[in-house]
Order: structure tokens, then sequence, then C-alpha cells
């Protein structure tokens, strides 16, 4: 089977015509349209179609030049340009080498249909589309322990490798050894992901999948690849997490250096945060800059609309966009962690992005499990005079595909992520459960399997996760019982004095680094405080650690040599070989369950779940339930009525949401505490406040 990709390419008709010949012949591979982008001492190269074949091994098509009159000299040049850039590509990949060679051939044909007949002079071959199959014929075949790497460095995904080499690795069986192994396999895009990174549209596009899925670096490469085929394009690359604005960076770098050995042109491709502050601009704050608007603060937008700030902000700058006119500020949009973001950003976006709106948005399927259902192209980006929706995502058949799924996760394993599902839903809890899907169709689409029973509303089901959801390598290097552990502690001490010493083994014996562990507080109430404690006792082991965003920049989560500890909003995005999460029975409420599915998904080998007390005893109680069935979750579907109910009851809460929650808890503590150190006379408050404290006593007693 052909897999096509599609890339950009001004050469549509003649690459059609190429396309259907091969697949006349039934040729297996994978077929890349305008990609990849090389380069060579002189100039960059555009390849105009590059096939992948075991059979037929690997071809560069060339339509931009062809014979004339004159002679063979264009395309001899041409074909010269092309053989060297791909040689010299492949050439730096010592598992593609044999010997002083390359171990693969590379086979250069120029192919038009305006051509007659094949030409041969010297290596040079040119043909019609027509000819293929005999002049692919004498094409040698790729041997099958060349076709992986192969497709990796063409790809161009091979610095995907953690830029350490983790020399300090000398056990075959320790963690250090398991995640080195893993990292080099995380190293090559499957061929969902290789689409989503280079298929072009030419419009709106979403990419979608789980925590771990690829996602990130899908927009990494493609905003890298956009750029290099674009350089006077004003791309924007954008997010909710501030810490994100670190990784971003850094792949985009590492993919450009990677195409064409050149440093981005960070003045046209800007990596931005969605709202921006005093001292980083967003999008929000560059838009408003364009249209001379002085943009909100967190602060003050937060006075005015209190959990729905940013919201609120957006849709301040869509009435001035409306009444001013559109002005397009960014020729591509490409948005990261879209479900955490408001439809008035996306409107915004919309609104100041040239025609035809290239705006490429990755949606996590189930980051935020109290937003089941992903916001339709009608709620994003609203409709037009006549009610139509602005945007409309199609699959159709032979062209890039507008919405693309990421079905395997490679870097959350299948019992961290049962586990997360199992919590996070209440599945195995006590009291019940404490959030569904709204729709039984979305457990298959997050890559669960039917074992027992059926996905409908009101029936019984069983689930668990399905084989090619994740990559094998799972099940060969890790085991189930070790990927997700919990410890229930007396008090908080004995906790943080645990995880020093568990941290210490895993550096000393399990040959893993400091900036292999994330430690996630979920309390951001509390998460100064119990983060200088944790701090302390890793201090006592001789460890470094930081707290990001207060002992450390809040753009960046990891420092080498140095143990991240964040509270869970900070961590949203990242991810991590070892997450321990403390004070794990926080998140025991029916509301904080979201905010363990985001921790327990930080993870990308191991998990552990630390906490105190009778709600952390249950909380171990459910992860227990999840290991004995062996990682299988069974449940009772509530009907349409039981799921509006727990929608209310326990209803997730953005972001924003939770700061100004905690924002009113800070509020009511210190007049509680005023009003008993004498400094706030109770008689001194108002009468009908006093009535609503009785009233509120009342309510807690019974």
């Amino acid at each position: 089977m052909l897999d096509v990709v599609f890339g950009e390419s001004a050469n549509v008709v003649e690459l059609k015509e190429i396309r259907s010949a091969l697949g006349a012949m039934d040729v297996s591979g994978t077929l890349y349209l305008g990609y990849p982008v090389l380069a060579t001492a002189d100039a960059r190269i555009f390849v105009d179609a590059l096939l992948v074949s075991e059979s037929h091994g690997l071809v560069a098509f060339d339509v931009s030049s062809r014979p004339t009159a004159d002679g063979f000299a264009e395309v001899s040049d041409r074909q010269g340009d092309i053989y060297a850039s791909i040689h010299n590509k492949l050439n730096e990949h010592r598992e593609l080498r044999k010997g002083r060679s390359l171990a693969v051939a590379i086979n250069v044909v120029t192919c038009h249909p305006a051509l007659e007949r094949t030409e041969k002079r010297d290596d040079v071959i040119a043909c019609p589309p027509a000819a293929l199959p005999d002049v692919l014929v004498e094409f040698d075949p790729v041997e099958e322990k060349y076709l992986r790497p192969l497709q990796a460095a063409i790809q161009r995904v091979s610095t995907l490798r953690p830029p350490r080499r983790r020399e300090n690795v000398k056990k075959a069986d320790s963690r250090g050894a398991v995640l080195k192994r893993i990292e080099r396999e995380i190293a090559n895009l499957d061929r969902w992901q290789n689409r989503a990174a280079v298929e072009y549209a030419d419009g709106p596009q979403r990419v979608r999948g789980l925590a771990g899925s690829g996602k990130t670096v899908v927009l990494a490469l493609k905003a890298a690849y956009l750029h290099v085929r674009h350089p006077e394009w004003k791309i924007a690359v954008t997010f909710h997490t501030r810490s994100l604005y670190q990784k971003f960076r850094e792949m985009i770098r590492r993919f450009m250096f990677d195409h064409i050995k050149d440093e981005p042109d960070w003045s046209n491709l800007e990596v931005l945060h969605a709202w921006g502050s005093a001292s980083s601009p967003g999008v929000y704050s560059l838009v408003c800059d364009h249209y001379g608007i002085n943009p909100r603060t967190w602060r003050t937008a937060s006075n005015t609309y209190d959990a729905r700030a940013f919201a609120g902000v957006c849709e301040e700058m869509n009435a001035a966009i409306r009444e001013q006119g559109e002005e397009h500020v960014f020729d591509a949009v490409l948005v990261d962690e879209a479900q955490d973001l408001p439809a008035e950003f996306f409107r915004m976006v919309y609104r100041t992005t040239a025609p035809p709106r290239r705006i490429i948005w990755a949606y996590d399927d189930l980051q935020n499990m109290g937003d089941y259902e992903k916001p339709s192209e009608r709620e994003l980006f609203g409709t037009d005079r006549d009610g139509r929706p602005l945007v409309v995502l199609k699959n159709d058949p032979d062209k890039p595909k507008e919405d693309i799924v990421l079905p395997v996760c490679y870097r959350k394993t299948p019992w961290a992520l049962s586990t997360a599902h199992a919590l996070g839903f209440g599945i195995y809890r006590r009291e019940g459960l404490v959030q569904m899907f709204k729709e039984p169709s979305s457990w298959p689409r997050v890559g669960y399997e039917v074992v027992n029973g059926e996905l409908a509303l009101g029936r019984p089901a069983t689930v668990r996760r399905g084989a090619s959801s994740f990559p094998p390598y799972f099940l060969e290097l890790l085991d189930p019982d070790d990927a997700v552990r919990h410890r229930t502690f007396r008090d908080a001490g004995e906790q943080y004095e645990a995880l020093a010493g568990e941290i210490e083994k895993d550096i000393d014996d399990g040959e893993l680094e400091p900036s292999d562990f994330l430690v996630v507080l979920p309390d951001a109430l509390t998460f100064r405080k119990a983060g200088a404690a944790v701090m302390k006792a890793l201090f006592q082991k001789g460890i470094t650690s930081h707290l990001v965003g207060v002992t450390s920049s809040q753009d960046e989560v990891f420092k080498l040599d140095s143990v991240a500890i964040a509270h869970v909003h900070r961590a949203k995005g990242n991810e991590a070989a070892m997450v321990y999460v403390l004070h794990a029975e926080f998140c025991h409420s029916g509301m904080e369950r979201n905010v363990l599915f985001t921790a327990i998904t930080r993870s990308k080998c191991w998990v552990r779940l630390f906490g105190i007390g009778p709600s952390m005893e249950a909380l171990a109680a459910e992860v227990d339930a999840v290991r004995n069935r062996d990682f299988v979750l069974a449940f009772d579907y509530p009907d349409r009525e039981q799921l509006e109910h727990l929608a209310r009851v326990h209803r997730d809460m953005t972001d924003e949401e939770i700061g100004d929650r905690n924002r009113k808890i800070r509020n009511v503590d210190e007049i509680i505490t005023a009003i008993m150190q004498g400094d706030l006379p109770y008689e001194s408050l108002p009468w009908d406040v006093r009535k609503k404290l009785e009233a509120l006593k009342q309510t807690g007693s019974r």
C-alpha cells in the first residue's frame, strides 16, 4: 500500500500523474509530495517528491526541470543538487552506512507529463509518468534493516533524541538504560505523526490525540517546515502553558538545523504565549499593539471578568476588530493546547490571520476530563452572516487531511493511562463515579477496546487499552507493577524524606539524572511552602532542585542537574521519565480529579503517588483495584440524567476558575484570621454578613 503524505508543492498537476502511475504499479511505501527541504552549501533544495519503498528503494522525483532542445544541462545540474543534498543528509547517519559508502542507493528521476519518451544520459534519467514501471524496476530494493533508519532520516526527526548521551549509564538493566532505549525508539515518528507534521492543507487544520501522542512535536516540526518553505511569512506558535516556550524554541531550532543547517529567523517565526506579559509579548498583546490598544493584564482582566478573564479580553479585542476592520497580523498560526483556550481567542486569531486562514491547532482529546467533547469548528470560529460555519474541516480522498488523529501514545504507558482514567472518572471509587464521557463513542476514540458488555448509556461495560494504542517497547522494557506505585505516610515530613531517598537511589543506582524527575504538587495554594520543604529534603541528600516559576524562570520547567518541582498548572504540557505526585490526597474530592489525571499523564515511564491520611488510603485502594484487574476498567455507564447530575456536582474547573477560587479562599482566610485574632471584631461585621456566616455554620454542622 502506498501511503501518500501531501506536503506543499506548486507542481500539483504533475505530481498527481506521478502518484497515479505509482498507484497503478501497486507500489508499497511512503510517497512524500513537496518534501523534504534540504540544503547544499549554496542553496536550499526543494524536492518535488520522494518515494521510500522497500521494493523500489529511495527515489527522488524532479518535476521542476525537463530536457530541452539544447540538451540535458539544466536537468543534470538539478539532479546533481538533489542527489548531493540527500547524500549529505543520509551520510550523517551511521546506521545508513556500509563501510565508507551509503547502504542505500539514491535514485533521481526527472518525470514530467510533457515528456514523450524515456531518455538516459550517463546517470541522468528523464521519463513521462507512464514509463515509471520500466524505470523503477531497475532500481535496487532497500534491505529491511535499513528501512526504519532511512524513514527516520527522511522524516528529519533524528534530533528528537535528547541532546545528552546518557554516558553515565553502565548497567544493562538500570532505569537509565531502559529510558535510553525508549528515547531511541521515540526518535522515530510514525506515519500518523509524519502526516500531521508535513501535510499542508493551505488553510485550517486540526491535529488531535491523547497526551503523549506527539502533538507538540508535530507542531514544532510543522512550524519549521512552513518557515523553511516561506521564510517571509509571519508565523506564530502559541500555547496556554508558559513553560512550553522553552520546549518549542529548542525543538524548532533543532528541526531547522536538521533541515537547512541554519538558525530560524525569530522575527518572522515567533514562539508566543497566548496572552503575553509585560516582559514577553503574546498573541493577544501583539494583536492589541497592532490595533493601537493597550493590552489588559491578568489582574485587571480578572477583576472585570473573574474566571473568564482571557475570554473577556479576547472578546474586547474582537469587538475592536469588528469596529476597525480586519487587519492581518499573521500568515500562519499554530496553536498547541487548544482545549485550554477559549473560543474568543480562536475568533481573534481567525480575524487576524491572512486568507486562506492557515490556523493549525492541536487538541488533546482528554487533557481536561471535565470538557469531554471537543468543540466544533462552528463553536470555535463562529459563522458568517448567513449562519454558515467559517471553518469546516474535511478529509477528502487524495487530498491533504484537514483533521488528523494521532492514535498511538508513545510517551505514556498503557498502565499509567488506565490508572489516570480510572482515578479521573472515579471508576473504582467507593462513593461512585465522579464524571464520565457524555458520548460512549469517546472511549474507542481515545484508544480503548471493549472487553465485555457494550459502550452504551445505562449499560455495563468493560474496556482496556487497545494493543494498537501504544508501542510494543513498553511491554518489552517496563514492568506494569513498577509503572504505577503509591505510598501513604503519616505526615508531610515523612513523605518528603521518603521522596528524597527514592530520588537519591534512582540517581545513584538507577542511573537516572536529576532532570529526569518531575515532582508535582497539586495544590497551588500551598505550593511554595510545600515546595520549599521538598527542596530542603532533597538538599539534605545533596540533590539540587528548583521551584518552577519561583526559583527558576516560569518559561522553563527542566534544568540540567536539577530536579523540577512544579504545581500541576506549570507541569501541563511537559513530561518526565519519573513523576512524583505529592499530597495526592488533595485530589480525592470529585472536583480535583482532573488535577490527578493531568499529573499522572506527565509521566513517560514511571509514576509515584504519595499522600497522607485516609483520603490517600482511599485513592490507594482505587489504584490497587486497577492493578488487580490487570488494568481493565469495568463500570456501569450512566444514563443521560445521571451524566447531567455528575456534570453539575463534580464540574471540572478551568485554570482561570481555579485561580479565581484560590483568590477568594485567600480572602476568606484573611477575614477569618482577622476575626479570630481580634483585629476585626465580629460585631463590626455588617448584619447581613453575620447572618450568612451563621447560615454557613449551620450548613456545615449538618
